[in-house]
């Protein structure tokens, strides 16, 4: 299958999409396929996409929890979703993050419910990403239960909205038959899982109001 919307490469990327794929290598470590389809057709959104993607997923860039939960929580719902594309970014980005083959290779089953490999509360995200992926969190008073025995309403409201998100983003990749890039490509993320800060996200944020009124003045 081809993608079914092109891209923009770096080279012809102007404007508001240059400063999104740019802000993108920064956060991210590189710029992947589906943020150069959202800058080609609509780089307003792309710009909100990127930091929204950034200040979830990435450590310092706005969510306080632990960053190893949030990638969990992003790796499960990717694969419970059998989203191909995703379950590659996601993994390859938990690597960054410390996550092991071995811990990879337990998620990909129930696995994870008995090994060793993670703690209690590590399972109880992992759960309750896979139910609210599968639309069975409203009703499983278990799972909720456990995830509030062993995590704090910031780790909750994170780990949601980590899980909310990549299920959005699983929805776009399947549907737009995103091309996956290549492993060498997709491991430069591991260059943005430090050294960034919640200054370098609101600087970026910062830039969209001038950024957005010189595009709109183009002939």
């Amino acid at each position: 299958m081809s993608q079914r919307l092109p891209g923009l490469t770096h080279e012809e990327a102007t404007g508001t999409a240059k400063m999104v794929f740019e802000a993108s290598d920064r956060f991210l470590g590189r710029t992947s396929n589906l943020v150069r389809i959202l800058g080609a057709h609509s780089p307003y959104l792309a710009r909100w996409f990127l930091g929204f993607v950034g200040a979830v997923r990435q450590p310092g860039l706005g969510a306080t929890t632990d960053a190893r939960l949030r990638g969990l929580a992003n790796i499960k719902t990717s694969m419970a979703n059998a989203c191909t594309y995703c379950t590659a970014h996601t993994s390859i980005f938990g690597q960054g993050l410390g996550i092991t083959e071995e811990e990879l290779e337990a998620l990909q089953t129930d696995a994870y419910k008995t090994s060793a490999l993670f703690d209690e509360r590590e399972k109880a995200v992992i759960a309750w990403s896979e139910a609210m992926t599968r639309n069975t969190a409203q009703g499983d008073k278990a799972i909720w239960e456990e995830l509030k025995r062993h995590c704090t309403d910031v780790e909750i409201a994170e780990v949601s909205m980590a899980c909310a998100m990549f299920n959005m983003i699983n929805r776009l990749n399947d549907s737009f038959w995103t091309e996956l890039e290549t492993p060498e490509y997709n491991e430069k993320q591991w260059n943005a899982v430090s050294d960034l800060s919640i200054d370098d996200i609101e600087a970026y944020a910062g830039g969209f109001a001038p950024a957005g009124q010189a595009q709109r003045n183009q002939p």
